[in-house]
Parts: structure tokens; C-alpha cells; sequence
């Protein structure tokens, strides 16, 4: 017993709903995902850094690096940034990493951060489209060729 007709679908339409999905999970994936950092720059005590820290010297920095530190320290919590120089680690996920600086005799702690709550979820569902658009594109060339092989097959 088949499938009635009416709920049949043609190759051709799987292989259109295929390319939606891959288009779909590429828009999840590639677009969708903020790619900004978090950062916050706050004064550290002294008493507090072991000699085993390893402590930036704010002029070894790079240019990019010292303009991060910078906005950082004039801000009074945390900034979202859009540049990465190599200077500093930049997480993904829910997590932060925190590297000490020391400038002008004072040394700094600086945390960048990635906030995204939601990554893990777009990444799922960009990945379950993408998938679902392989799948939907295999079986649509499959039923092309089943329906072009067997010329009797009713074609509604």
C-alpha cells in the first residue's frame, strides 16, 4: 500500500526544498553568529600577581592591541569589540580569558569574553538543516531518476 498521490512528492520539489534547507543552514551558520568580543580592563593589586604570571608589557603590544586595551580602559565595564589582534586569547561559547598588562608601572587585568548564549543552538540547527537539505537533495535526485527509469509510473 503507497503513499496517496497527493501527499507524493516529486523529485524535483525535494531537490528545491533540499537547496532552501542548505541555504538555510548556511545562513545559520555563517551569517547569524556575532562575532564580537567582550572586554574589560581593570586595575589589578600587585600583591595578588604571582611571580609565575606572565605580565604583557603594554609597548610589546600591537597596534590593534594597545587601541583594545585602550577602549577597554577608558570604559568603566565591559565593551563589545569587533577587531582581534593576536595579542590576546578570544574564546568561544559562554567563556573568557584574562591576560595581565602592565602599563605606565601599574598592572591591568584584561578579560575578553564571548557572551553567546545561543550559539550552540544556531550551530545545532544550522547543522540539522544542512542535513536535512543533503537528504532532501538524495532523495529528489533519486526519485528523478526512479520516475524517468519507469515511463508506466503515474506522474500527478
Amino acid at each position: 500500500m503507497g503513499t496517496p498521490a497527493g501527499f507524493r512528492f516529486s523529485g524535483r520539489a525535494l531537490i528545491i526544498i533540499g537547496v532552501a534547507a542548505l541555504v538555510i543552514s548556511g545562513l545559520l551558520l555563517f551569517v547569524a553568529p556575532d562575532t564580537g568580543t567582550q572586554v574589560l580592563v581593570t586595575e589589578v593589586d600587585e600583591s595578588v600577581v604571582s611571580p609565575d604570571d606572565e605580565v604583557l608589557r603594554y609597548s610589546d603590544l600591537s597596534e590593534g592591541g594597545q587601541e583594545l586595551f585602550d577602549q577597554g580602559l577608558r570604559a568603566d565595564e565591559f565593551i563589545r569589540v569587533y577587531q582581534s589582534p593576536p595579542d590576546f586569547e578570544y574564546p568561544t561559547g559562554d567563556t573568557s580569558a584574562t591576560a595581565l598588562v602592565e602599563k605606565n608601572g601599574t598592572v591591568y587585568s584584561i578579560i575578553t569574553a564571548s557572551r553567546c548564549k545561543l550559539c550552540g543552538l544556531v550551530d545545532a540547527l544550522g547543522y540539522g538543516a544542512g542535513l536535512a537539505g543533503i537528504v532532501l537533495l538524495v532523495l529528489g535526485v533519486y526519485h528523478l531518476v526512479n520516475e524517468e527509469a519507469d515511463p508506466t509510473a503515474d506522474n500527478r
